[in-house]
Order: structure tokens, then sequence, then C-alpha cells
């Protein structure tokens, strides 16, 4: 397509990065994108069939690549700090864009189009109940490789059928999860508003292969499904990438909130934070045998008679943590409700994006600690393997080394920033009564930094008596 012609060129602002040299180079260039998405094309297909190959646990480069490398990496590093990157250069949306321009172009039926497939049924359960319930199935080289297979096939069928990447939008495990937690970064994807209003036909919106229209970010204060694929930069020069302060958005008016947001921050800090605190924290500690969730667990395991390789505990962790984390969410909320005399959907329309992060910056502790421990010589020994490059590597540092214990800053850090998010958006919601609507609110951040402290105080008590793998 061709460049908008557009006068500022030469006047970009100082925080845009498109007009930087080197780094507009390597988010904007053609030749750099394309092979940025070819590499991970091809880090995709080769694990997958390097699994189906090499099938069995000897084959550490299949696990590392999906487990070690993009999931920590591109999940919860890079989403706090450069947004959405990785569907930037995800495989699955790169044939996704040729595919659909060759496929049927269907407009998605109804009950397709609801991106609490991809959280609930692709997220939730088809990776996280998986990996609690039956830890074991997704360290298996050949079961990740056909976990992959099925996605990528599944993806496929769907970019050829319907228009709009409707997999990537509803159905893909992270979609709805990118989209949501990117708000947290320091990247935000707009256009040069003085351009825009002489502009006849939006090149940018009809570049999108997603159907969204990058001039309305700014005054949507959204950019909701935007995998920063940069076609819009292409066909205009009006488009900028602005670096701006950690989280901005999350700090104004949203004029089209999303309850899939709002609900992404929500389930998953239940089923990730609270329940890796819960079966990977306090079930490793000294006193185990008193979590609820392990008594239960083994109760049922025992009831039931069933196999090692089954986890109940890991099971109802994660079930008493969805309860928990609900409930305190929806009585805290309606009380919000009655205070603000506004509705509960209301209050958690505009209250609830405070909680963004509750789990992509506590992850991060998770995920700092293990690098070290784990994800580095994982990468770099699977690489090796895969590649026949003859080098082992150790890891980085050994668990339970008192340096490590710097990470466990990162969930005091979410919890605080949460509170600080919180109270600014109180004033959107009520404020005269901003003080007692803050109060009632804060209870799930709340809660968090009260677990966070007696997981910290457990540790430091109780020590752990049990080890387990980093997957």
């Amino acid at each position: 397509m061709q460049v908008a012609k557009v006068h500022f060129i030469a006047k970009r602002d100082k925080r845009d990065i498109l007009g930087m040299p080197l780094l507009g180079f390597l988010f904007k260039n053609r030749y750099m994108l394309l092979f940025y998405r070819l590499l991970t094309l091809f880090l995709l297909l080769y694990a997958i069939i390097y699994g189906f190959v090499n099938p069995t646990k000897e084959n550490v480069f299949t696990t590392a690549v999906f487990w070690s490398l993009f999931w920590p990496f591109f999940m919860v590093i890079s989403l706090p700090t450069l947004g959405n990157v990785f569907c930037m250069v995800c495989p699955h949306g790169f044939l996704g864009k040729h595919l659909t321009r060759i496929g049927l172009k269907l407009r998605p039926p109804k009950w397709l189009a609801n991106p609490y497939i991809g959280l609930i049924g692709s997220n939730i359960l088809a990776y996280w109940f998986v990996l609690y319930t039956f830890p074991s199935f997704l360290r298996s080289p050949l079961n990740t490789a056909l976990f992959f297979t099925f996605f990528t096939l599944l993806s496929a069928l769907l970019f050829l059928l319907f228009r709009g990447m409707a997999y990537c939008k509803y159905v893909c495990p992270i979609g709805s999860v990118n989209s949501a937690f990117s708000r947290t970064s320091f990247t935000w994807l707009s256009t040069y508003q003085e351009e825009c209003k002489t502009c006849k036909k939006p090149d940018c919106a009809l570049a999108c292969p997603y159907e969204l229209n990058p001039s309305k970010f700014d005054s949507r204060n959204s950019m909701f499904n935007c995998t920063l694929c940069m076609e819009c930069a292409h066909a205009c020069d009006a488009v900028k990438l602005e670096a701006k302060p950690w989280g901005s958005s999350l700090y104004k008016e949203i004029k089209q909130p999303k309850m899939i947001e709002v609900m992404v921050y929500i389930l998953l800090t239940a089923v990730i934070t609270f329940t890796m605190r819960f079966h990977h924290g306090l079930s490793r500690s000294g006193i185990s045998d008193f979590m609820p969730w392990v008594v239960v667990g083994k109760y049922l395991q025992s009831m039931f008679n069933l196999p090692k390789w089954i986890d109940m505990t890991g099971l109802v962790a994660m079930l008493m943590a969805l309860l928990l984390v609900l409930s305190v969410v929806y009585l805290s909320f309606k009380m919000v409700a009655v205070v603000s005399k506004r509705s509960l959907k209301d209050s958690l329309l505009v209250l609830g994006y405070a909680f963004a992060p509750l789990m992509i910056v506590g992850g991060l502790s998770h995920v700092l600690e293990f690098f070290f421990t784990e994800y580095y010589h994982n990468i770099m020994n699977g690489f090796s393997q895969a590649f026949g490059l003859g080098i082992h590597v150790e890891a980085l540092a050994k668990r339970g080394e008192a340096w490590l214990h710097i990470f466990k800053v990162f969930p005091f850090i979410a919890g605080l920033w949460s509170l600080q998010i919180l109270w600014r958006r109180s004033a959107l919601l009520a404020e005269q009564r901003r003080v007692l609507v803050f109060a009632v609110a804060s209870s799930l951040p709340g809660l968090y930094l009260m677990l966070s402290i007696f997981a910290l105080w457990v540790m430091v008590s109780f020590p752990s008596v049990h080890t387990h793998g980093a997957h």
C-alpha cells in the first residue's frame, strides 16, 4: 500500500519511537519485522517437528522453546515493558494475515465472536487446569508438540474461514490476555491528530487486518486487540509509537471499557498469582500439611485412589484461589456499587483496571528468579541439542541462594501500584465519596499484599522441605 503523503515527517515527537533511527528500524522496518516473524515461525515449526521426532524426555529443546523462551520472555517480561510485541512477531498471526487474504472472509458467528472462549477455554482450561492437575503432561516434548500442533491447525482453519483475524481476537489462548496486560507497558500506538483532521480516508484503519482504527486509540484510551503488527504505520506516516510513562492509560478514563479486560485481570490474578502462592509456594513450606488445599487435595487423592500423575492438590488450590478472588471482588464491588450509587458492572468497568499490575508485575518475581535457576540453561542446552552446538551450561544460580530473594519485592510493587491506580480511578467513579469507595474496592490488592507478606513470613519461619520443577 502507498504511504500517505504527510508534511510533518521531519518533526516527529521526541517520544515517538518510530522517529528514532535505531528503534524505528527495529519496530517498523518491513524487513526486520519479516525477519522476526520468520524466525519465530521457524522456531515454532522446528520445535514441533523435533518433539515428534524426539518424543522422550531427553529432548530438552521442544519444551525449552515453548515453556522457557516463548512463555516467560515474550509474555511475562515483554508485556509490561515493550507492550504486545509477542503478537507483533507471533507465527500464528503472521500466517493468519496471509491465509485470511485467500480465505472465505466470512463474518464470525455470534457464538464464536466471544473473547471469553480464548480466556476461559483456551487459556484457563486448556493450559492452567492441565498444568495444575496433570503437572507432568506438558513437560513431555511429545505432548507439548501435540498441544501447539492443535492450536496451529485450529488457527489456520479459522483464518481461512473468517475475516478480521477472528482466531487472534476470540480463540487464541493469549489474545485477549496480551491486549489487556499490554496496558502496563511503556509503549502506546496512536496517530498525529493534526494530520488526521485533514485525512479524507483512514489508510491506517483500512490497512489494519484486525479492523481497528488507530486514530481513535487516544480518544478512547484503548488499544484493545491491537497486536502492533505495524501495518497501519506502513500505510500512513501519521502513525506513531510513543514511549509513555509506565501504564499511563490505566490512570485515565476509558471511553469504551471492556469487561473482558477486567476479567482477564481478575481471573488470571486468581489462576496464576494466587494459585502459584498456594500450590508452588505455601504447599512447599514446612507447614504445607496445614494448608486447606493440601488437606482437601490429599483426601480426594486417597478417597478416589487416584494415580500420582493426577495432582488433586494443584486442582483444589486453583479452585480455592478462584473462589476466594471472585468472592472478594463480588462482595467488595457490591458494596462499592451501593456507596457510589452506580451499578456493579459500572463499578467494575471503572475500577477493575486497577488490578492490572497484580498478575503481570507480580508474575515477574517468579519468572526472573526462574531465569537464573532454570530457564537460562534450559534454553542454552536445548538450542545446543537441536542445532549441534556442542555446548553445555549450568544454571546461573541454585534454588535457595540468598540473593534470589530480591525478586520477592515484585509482588509488593504490584500490590502498591494497584492501590495507587485504584485511588486515582476512584475519583472517576464517585469523587465525593472517593475515600470510602477506595477503602472498599481495595479488598483484592489488600488481600494480595497480605498473602505476599504471609508467604514471605512462612518462607523465613518454616523453610521449604520440598523441591519442585520449574515448568
